[in-house]
This record gives structure tokens, sequence and C-alpha cells, in this order.
């Protein structure tokens, strides 16, 4: 939204004029003077921004608002970028309303460049999500074949696109470990003929016989379109349009799958100790490297429950139950979460979640996946675990 008559107001000008500088809030810009005393006007908007970062973006994983106000010549400019209209439209609303008039130049994701493929499917057995765009930088998730994106904007270089996973992570994905393309197409790939692996680890091959040269390898969970049979094989296709065969028994029809999932505790105890000794890798959420919420997530994905991607989030999701020194209400299958409790000056935070098996044991990967107890008097005791257990949520309908 541009000034009604090109300019800014009397006050803001002289502001200015009087040596206002930058200041850096959530990586957008501020008003400050320049002897190191931010204004009112300054310290207000920096409230306004704060308090709308925190309805939008609470989690800086869940959702983007990097908003900011800075002096453009002989105007102050709203820049930045948001994933929604409405964030948008109550920012400008609040600042106007704080008796500030703004050049309106912040983003609104997905950019505009990307047309209408603003959504992508990962196309590698296990894609690799950053924090940054770049190898080298730390993984958040991954997102398995066949996973579905939204995808918010290109890197600098075109070689990465920022997106958004299904179940709300925002991350890095390197140009192509997916494929982009419009919601009718990523419609037309849910509403067909579907595979879900269920060896934890396979291949696709050029043809259906032992030995014939890979397309890709596939591990659990992925999934990928289903063309035809051949025997003991299935002929599929790749989100990118790879074709080629997958042994039967490494698979399901996935509407069938679907189906037949049931949460039990014991399935999900069943679930766990398939993964047992596998390593733990932090972001990861597959078979190939695990972390700790990959773990719960991936365990109980495959049972039919969909959990949030983080520990942290996973803590709100089910019921409490409370803790004793015998740990008497809990029932296999609830959640554990461990970390920093909260104090009188400070708050609390979940670092760590694993699975509750009855016996004071429980499953989780910690280097790897592997079972420990929560009795100090037990030879498979975690010390650590027993002195930061801080709740427990129950998943499962009892």
């Amino acid at each position: 939204m541009h000034f009604r008559d090109g300019r800014l107001g009397r006050g803001l000008f002289l502001l200015l004029m009087a040596g206002v500088s930058v200041v850096l809030v959530n990586g957008c810009s501020l008003l400050g003077r320049r002897t190191g005393n931010t204004t009112n006007s300054s310290n207000a908007l920096a409230l306004l921004l704060g308090s709308l970062e925190a309805k939008y973006a609470p989690d800086e994983h869940l959702g983007v608002y990097r908003v900011g106000v800075q002096p453009i010549g002989h105007s102050l400019v709203l820049t930045g970028e948001v994933d929604t209209a409405e964030a948008k439209l109550e920012t400008i609303s609040a600042i106007e309303r704080a008796g500030l008039k703004v050049e309106d130049r912040l983003r609104v994701l997905p950019a505009r460049e990307l047309g209408e493929k603003v959504w992508g499917i990962s196309c590698l057995s296990v894609a690799s999500a950053r924090e940054q765009p770049e190898h080298k930088s730390e993984m958040g998730t991954q997102v398995l074949m066949g996973g579905v994106v939204r995808v918010l904007k290109p890197g600098t270089n075109s070689l990465w696109y920022y997106v958004q996973t299904a179940d709300g992570y925002l991350a890095w994905l390197e140009k192509g470990t997916f494929v982009r393309c419009t919601y009718d197409e990523v419609e037309t790939w849910n509403r067909g003929p579907q595979l879900i692996v269920t060896a934890f680890e396979d291949q696709i091959l050029e043809q259906p016989q032992d030995g014939a040269q890979p397309v890709s390898d596939v591990v659990v969970a992925d999934v990928v379109k289903k063309l035809g049979e051949d025997g003991d094989w299935y002929k599929v296709e790749l989100p990118d349009h790879r074709e080629g065969f997958l042994a039967k028994s490494a698979a399901e029809e996935f509407r069938d799958w679907k189906g037949k999932r049931r949460a039990t505790a014991e399935n999900i105890e069943r679930t766990g100790q398939m993964f047992l000794g596998r390593p733990y890798l932090w972001g990861g959420n597959s078979p190939k490297g695990l972390d700790c919420s990959g773990f719960t997530k991936l365990v109980f994905y495959l049972n039919g429950v969909e959990l949030s991607r983080n520990a942290s989030y996973q803590s709100r999701e089910g019921v409490e139950v409370p803790l004793d020194a015998e740990l008497s209400k809990l029932k296999k299958g609830d959640l554990l979460f461990f970390g920093r409790a909260a104090r009188p000056n400070r708050a609390g935070s979940v670092h760590h979640v694993g699975i509750y098996l009855g016996g004071k044991l429980f499953i989780h990967s910690s280097e790897r996946v592997q079972i420990n107890s929560l009795d100090p008097a037990s030879p498979i005791r975690d010390e650590l675990r027993i002195r930061t257990l801080l709740a427990a949520r129950r998943i499962l309908a009892q």
C-alpha cells in the first residue's frame, strides 16, 4: 500500500532526518536512533511486530513471519515475508492504527515467480530437508518418496527451494530431490493407484528380475504409483516419471494397507522393536537413521497415527498421564518426554521423547534405537532419562 500523497508524514520524516538508524528484529528492520537509544516509536513497533510474530509464527519451523520496517529514501517501507495473506493484512492494519504510514513491500509466500507450481512430490527414497539452502547445513527433517510438500520460494541460485512438509515443517529441499507440480498434479498423484513400501529397504529395478540394474532404492513408508503387475513384481512409476519393477513382497496396495492399520499398544511395541539397532540421526525419520521424534513419528505412522514432527509438539498431543515414583499410571504405548523442568525464572523445555513399554522400560532413539529402563536398579537403566523425565502423554485409545 502506497502513501496517499506519496510522502511520509512530517513527524516521521523529521525522525529520519534526526538520525534514525536500522535495528534488526527477526531478520528484518525496525527503527532506532544512532545514539543507541531506541525511540518510543521503535519500541512500540517492535512490540507490535513481535506480538504478530507470536500469533502467526510462534515456532520458526512451522510458520513464516519475518517482517520489518526500514527507511528507504524518504519513505518507511514494510519489508520481509509471511506465509498467509491474513498475516499481511493484519500487519498493515495494525501499523496504520499505530499512526504510521508505510509503503507495502511485504511478500506473501508462495513466491509469485513460482507460478502455479507451488507444490512438490519427493522423488528420492529419503529427501533431506535442511535448515539452510546448503548441504553442510543442519538437517531439519526428511521427506519420504511420494510425500507432498508446499513450495514457498526458490533460493537465490534456484538450486534449493524453501518448502513446508505435510506435517508443517519448514526447511530447504535441493532441486532434483523432488518434483515441482501444480495442485491438480498433486491431486492426480494422490488419487492414482498407489503402493506403499513395507520392506525396510529394497530396490526398484529396470527389469522384473533379480540382479537387474537399479532405478532407485526405497525404504519403508515410501509411496510409488502402480502401473501394473508382472508375475512376482509390480510395475511402478516414481513421482519424477522414472519407471521400474518392485518385488510384490516389498509393498502393498496403499489403500488396503491403510485400512488394516490398528494402533494397539502391542502393535506399537512390535513396530518399535523392528528398528532396534538403527542409528540415531539428527533430523532423521526413516530406517536410514532416526532422531528421537522421527522414531516415534514413524512408529506411530506405520500403525495409522499421525504425530507432529518435533518432540516439543508431540508433548501437546493426546492426553496427559500423571507421573508418580512408580510410574503406576503409565501404560504401554504412552509417550515419555524428557528435558528441563520449568522454574520460576525460566521456562521448561522438552529435549527427548520415547515410547513406554511397561515395567519401567521404554524404547527410544538415542545413539541408536534401544530399550532402556527408568528403574535405578536396572542394568539397562538410563540415568540421564531418569533425572530428566518431565511428562507423559497417552496417544492410543484405551
